[in-house]
């Protein structure tokens, strides 16, 4: 039996020059590695007096690993996605690396949870089971959305009726597909907008895009729902009512009870018409900058007078119908 001779590194790198005693390779003193080395050396010691050493702390990388790996990313898919041994990832880990190279460091702390799972590997169906009903809540049909994520229409089906706890992480990939596609525009599919309504079933705007996977997480119907004005919209707007807007304007009755009945009236014939429309004209008046100015949803939100993330949940709760499209 041969053992496989590890290629030696060119001539010219600071590699070539230390060597590896583990491996049993020399240094190298001819003129390029020398060279190589020195330029090494005077860049360390650049680096290290301006306070951007080489190394950094390992531990920091470690604890950003671990919360990755706790989410559900495989530690053999980080390392070739940042062009690293896996055994390098073990080893800090593991604490048996004190000190890290800067790039690596970066490289791993710039990771987001869940980039980095194992197509295969099951996870939660929460996330997957309320994009789907969100798209059914937009009026969308299941053959629709199948054919946006590329998926079954029977497997979409049996997310829509929420028979699964876990799927494969790479169906729920594709589900997001179809949330992207499909979470801006209405369907024309009136059975499944009465279900949706029947169900309350919240669309694509009444959840954050960053909480829609937290199965602790609720959809925000209005924009301010758990307040006196998130109920007076979901009135107005003929939305399912949410039980924290139920009990926010149970808590402004209460506020309220001391008031003689014409003066509580008064006040909630204020609040209800202070919730009218104005998101829904909102929406309208940013497509319409977009549209005809040329806007991105950035200047429109300037031009408005909001901020970019609310106008953004305004168009998400507000999608254009196909009629506006084409007109």
């Amino acid at each position: 039996m041969t053992t496989a001779t590890k290629t030696l590194p060119p001539h010219g790198t600071y590699a070539r020059a230390r060597g590896n005693h583990r491996s049993g390779q020399e240094r190298c003193y001819c003129a390029p590695c020398r060279a190589a080395e020195r330029a090494y050396t005077k860049h360390q010691r650049y680096l290290k007096a301006t306070g951007r050493g080489l190394l950094v702390d390992a531990a920091p990388v470690a604890a950003h690993l671990r919360m990755l790996m706790d989410n559900g990313d495989a530690l053999t898919i980080i390392a070739e996605q940042i062009g690293r041994p896996r055994s390098t990832l073990e080893n800090i880990i593991s604490g048996r690396s004190k000190r890290v190279r800067r790039q690596t460091a970066d490289q791993i702390m710039a990771m987001k949870p869940g980039n980095a799972i194992a197509a295969n590997r099951s996870v939660p169906a929460v996330g997957s089971i309320r994009r789907i009903r969100a798209l059914t809540a937009l009026g969308h049909s299941l053959k629709a959305v199948a054919a946006a994520g590329d998926i079954e229409d029977s497997t979409a089906s049996y997310l829509l009726n929420g028979h699964s706890e876990t799927i494969r992480y790479e169906l729920a990939q594709r589900v997001k597909v179809a949330y992207r596609k499909l979470g801006e525009s209405r369907g024309t599919s009136v059975r499944n907008l009465k279900r949706a309504a029947r169900e309350m079933w919240a669309p694509p705007g009444a959840w954050d895009d960053e909480a829609i996977d937290d199965p602790n997480a609720a959809p925000d119907w209005t924009g301010c729902c758990g307040t006196d004005r998130g109920y007076w919209v979901h009135k107005r707007q003929s939305l399912p009512m949410c039980l924290a807007c139920e009990h926010a304007h149970a808590g402004w009755l209460a506020a309220h009870a001391h008031l003689d009945g014409k003066t509580r009236n008064q006040l909630k014939f204020a609040a209800r018409n202070a919730a009218a429309t104005r998101e829904a004209d909102l929406a309208a008046d940013a497509r319409e900058l977009m549209w005809v100015s040329g806007l991105s949803v950035e200047q429109a939100a300037e031009r408005l007078s909001v901020t970019k993330v609310h106008l953004q949940q305004a168009l998400k709760r507000h999608p254009e119908m196909k009629q506006e499209v084409a007109a």
